[in-house]
């Protein structure tokens, strides 16, 4: 909450106008709306006494104010990030599974097992990263509406990525999947989760 609604808050709370408030204070009534307004701040001295009028300390009017809104622009590019990594590392899965379905052309399984399993570590971490960003969805109708839309993302990609292992598409598989992340974040997030991509 900003310090002007903190300062409106808590003169409503106490039942006061703002004409009271400038008497009690000995200023204009215009500088008390202004501060209401947040065109101007009180200084020290009138923030101190505006907290004994308001019966709290000048700290709880402090708090208040600087309690942040969330960060909307971060949580939308945490999000992005965590649906491209979530593709990223399961199109590094399907290379790898791939090429070990292909021993004679890639021979060496051990290096391949390997950077499989870290891949699959990576595309588990992501997706659970996915996952988390539901809790910044306020309505719960929105936020259950959000994972199945998000589950079908998921459904839609692994068919992707087991066409390309299939067919052995590689950069066509790759193509693919980028055409289906690109839709889900610039036209399905938007439209149909509630998620407004900010720039």
């Amino acid at each position: 909450m900003a310090l002007h609604d903190s300062l409106k808050d808590a003169r409503n709370r106490m039942g006061m106008s703002q004409e009271l408030v400038a008497e009690q204070l000995g200023i204009s009534r215009q500088a008390v709306t202004k501060w209401e307004l947040g065109q101007s701040k009180p200084s020290a001295k009138n923030l101190k006494a505006l907290a004994e009028l308001y019966q709290v300390s000048s700290e709880e009017l402090l708090a208040d104010a600087q309690q942040k809104s969330p960060n909307l622009i971060l949580r939308t590019n945490l999000t992005k990030w965590a649906i491209i990594l979530q593709a990223a590392f399961l199109y590094s899965c399907t290379q790898e599974i791939f090429q070990l379905r292909h021993p004679t052309n890639y021979p060496d399984k051990g290096f391949y097992r390997g950077a499989l399993m870290f891949s699959l570590i990576l595309l588990v971490l992501a997706s659970i990263w996915m996952a988390t960003n539901h809790r910044y969805e306020p309505d719960k109708n929105q936020r259950r509406k959000n994972a199945n839309i998000e589950l079908a993302y998921c459904c839609v990609q692994t068919l992707v990525a087991l066409l390309t292992i299939h067919f052995g598409m590689g950069l066509v598989g790759l193509a693919l999947m980028l055409l289906v992340l690109l839709v889900y974040i610039l036209y399905v997030n938007p439209k149909y989760m509630n998620r407004k991509f900010t720039k």
